[in-house]
């Protein structure tokens, strides 16, 4: 191995000197950048911390990038409800409750005003009060407000305007598509949904509070279905719920087969006072019963009417395990397999 000799040091020139003045300006340069840096650093962590404590209960509009907003956070009543751009504000905090209300600011709720059930109605922020314009139910991608039958919308495409009440045939698009829709989960019983108007109005909320019942969990589904079906709980009860739901409105069934209201069969529910309508070319209506040519019958009642309706009803087709029956559903199909082909609608008289 050939000896190398170690690698001989650069000989270092020294530095020049400089003059005091300028090292005095360099260490004050050297501090204010600091300075600056470490409030850079805490002005970050203040934004990083604020828009960490800003996630908030919002509701999101199908048009990307709004929320449903109390304009102004206006702490006064009739006030306006509207879309606008998302932006973790109070004006945009609504928490939904355990009694089917949509809460904003702990004492204010999402209201209809003036409780009214036609399309196009305002929708304001009230104070609680538990009125039926006040109870709101998740339908399908929005929201369904069960006393008029009509859901949470907009009245077109346009961004940051007044929502109102719209015809739910138009859950799967932006106008009328809210997220998150799953809060009624949150309920308890479902008895706190306050019902008034027509007979089908009537109807089609009755319908909507066994939806929440069932879909809470918290009820055992054996003691639901046993109600629904007058404790023979193994049959197929899709008409035994038409007929307790009628019931429970206050029109039962008078020449049902069982117990002077209980229905059972889906064939016979056109014998029980209604009016028959084809599918084609009619309209349905909140509260109608609508039937499917499934062998034997299948029938299922209209929640939300107009040209794309929702159904709820009992779905054989899909086994509830904790029954081992068919379960509840709630869905907007007028040909399924399991069902059949939706033929006709049935209109309580």
């Amino acid at each position: 191995m050939d000896f190398q000799p170690p690698a001989q040091r650069r000989r270092q020139q020294p530095r020049p000197r400089r003059h005091p003045l300028i090292r005095y300006l360099i260490l004050l340069a050297c501090i204010v950048v600091a300075g600056g840096l470490l409030a850079g650093a805490h002005f970050a962590s203040k934004v990083i911390a604020s828009r960490q404590g800003s996630a908030i209960p919002e509701i999101k509009s199908g048009l990307a990038g709004y929320c449903l907003d109390d304009r102004d956070n206006s702490p006064a009543a009739n006030a306006i409800v509207y879309t606008r751009h998302c932006n973790g504000r109070a004006s945009q905090e609504w928490q939904p409750t355990g009694s089917s209300t949509i809460q904003h600011d702990g004492t204010y709720c999402l209201s209809v005003q003036n409780n009214a059930t036609t399309a196009g109605s305002k929708i304001v922020a009230n104070p609680c009060n538990g009125s039926p314009g006040q109870s709101w139910v998740s339908a399908i991608d929005g929201y369904e407000n069960p006393g008029s039958a009509l859901c949470l919308g907009l009245p077109n495409s346009a961004t940051s305007q007044q929502v109102v009440l719209a015809s739910c045939d138009g859950l799967t698009t932006p106008d009328e598509a809210w997220q998150p829709a799953t809060w009624h989960k949150n309920d308890t019983t479902g008895a706190s949904l306050a019902c008034s108007g027509t007979q089908g109005q009537l109807v089609a909320c009755y319908a909507a509070k066994e939806w929440v019942a069932w879909r809470s969990g918290t009820i055992s589904h054996s003691s639901l279905l046993n109600a629904y079906t007058d404790g023979n709980s193994s049959e197929e009860w899709c008409a035994d719920f038409v007929s307790y739901i009628y019931k429970e409105a206050g029109y039962p069934f008078q020449w049902a087969d069982r117990d002077g209201w209980d229905e059972y069969v889906a064939d016979n529910v056109q014998n029980m006072g209604f009016t028959y309508h084809p599918a084609d070319g009619y309209t349905p209506q909140p509260g109608d019963v609508a039937y499917f040519d499934y062998s034997g019958g299948h029938v299922e009642i209209v929640a939300v009417g107009g040209p794309k309706p929702i159904f709820i009803y009992g779905d054989s087709g899909h086994i509830d395990p904790a029954t081992g029956n068919g379960d509840m559903t709630e869905n907007t199909i007028t040909n399924d397999p399991s069902e059949g082909q939706l033929i006709y609608y049935l209109s309580p008289n």
